[in-house]
């Protein structure tokens, strides 16, 4: 690990119920060495997936918040984006971007909008759109699933799922490597299209320029909310330590395995995301022994 200890922003509502967004980034990050700031983007409760919740907008403050960073003169080294609930958001956080991010910043967007092959409700392709012109293009790293990867493209998702009976693979692995070289060539060298379900397997395709990957995991239980908060965290926050990006994704999909595994021993119920606090600290241990072996 470099002697200076690494500062990374983020940028994500926060639910106080549930283990998502910022609730789980925040120690996750602070768990492997780095710095977290967080810049809210709405207030909740809990996250959405329960009944009813209090909710808090907070983008009309988030330009004089990030004004008063400026005023301190902070820097960072790696800015991470996700769920953007107005085109608002995806403005503030281009100027957020513009204005903090240095020549050797990590930018890591995850471009929250869609799943399943549907954008999620109240969102448009002109949303879409935006997300793609001024986060996509502005990005080092992005994280889309390929519900998104097939928005931000173009790519129509039906004809994609029709590749998934081909056992060969081969006609689904030609199709995603040609949605990450298109992606690619909008800004971002590093492209991770995750959550490919199949065979109860989940895929993540890994690209860092010209090298792809394609990384399995075996299926660990059900969907829980803040899994994908988790692996954006771990694998933004290992790379700014030095980690290659495959050991991240790597370290990312065992963890959450893990966690997942941990919270179906203890009961918890999915609404409630992972009991991942329990093992943190096993994730915590191996930081410093993994970035001295890259």
């Amino acid at each position: 690990m470099t002697d200076k200890q690494k500062r990374i922003a983020v940028i994500n509502d926060i639910s106080g119920y549930g283990r998502c967004s910022l609730a789980v980034m925040l120690p996750i990050i602070s768990c492997l060495k780095a710095q977290a700031c967080p810049l809210p983007t709405a207030i909740l409760s809990n996250h959405t997936g329960f009944p009813s919740e209090y909710k808090f907008d907070f983008t009309d403050h988030m330009g004089a918040y990030a004004e008063a960073w400026g005023q301190l003169g902070i820097q960072f080294d790696g800015i991470m984006t996700g769920y953007m609930n107005y085109d608002r958001q995806v403005r503030e956080t281009a100027a957020f971007i513009e204005h903090f991010a240095g020549k050797d910043t990590m930018i890591f967007v995850d471009p929250s909008m869609a799943d399943h092959g549907s954008l999620y409700r109240g969102f448009t392709m002109a949303h879409v759109g935006l997300i793609r012109e001024l986060l996509v293009k502005k990005a080092t790293m992005i994280k889309p699933n390929l519900t998104e990867a097939c928005l931000l493209t173009g790519t129509d998702y039906q004809e994609i799922i029709k590749t998934f009976p081909d056992h060969t693979m081969r006609r689904l692995k030609a199709a995603l490597i040609n949605m990450v070289k298109r992606l690619q060539e909008m800004g971002p060298g590093k492209v991770i299209i995750t959550g490919i379900e199949r065979h109860e397997r989940f895929m993540n395709v890994v690209a860092d320029g010209d090298d792809i990957r394609f990384l399995a995991v075996r299926k660990a239980g059900d969907g829980r909310p803040g899994t994908g908060d988790i692996f954006s965290s771990i694998v933004c926050t290992s790379v700014v330590q030095g980690m290659s990006l495959e050991r991240a994704v790597k370290k990312a999909q065992d963890f959450i395995c893990k966690a997942i595994r941990v919270s179906e021993e203890q009961g918890v119920p999915v609404n409630e995301g992972t009991a991942f606090e329990l093992i943190l600290d096993k994730l915590a241990c191996t930081m410093y022994d993994q970035i001295k072996q890259n």
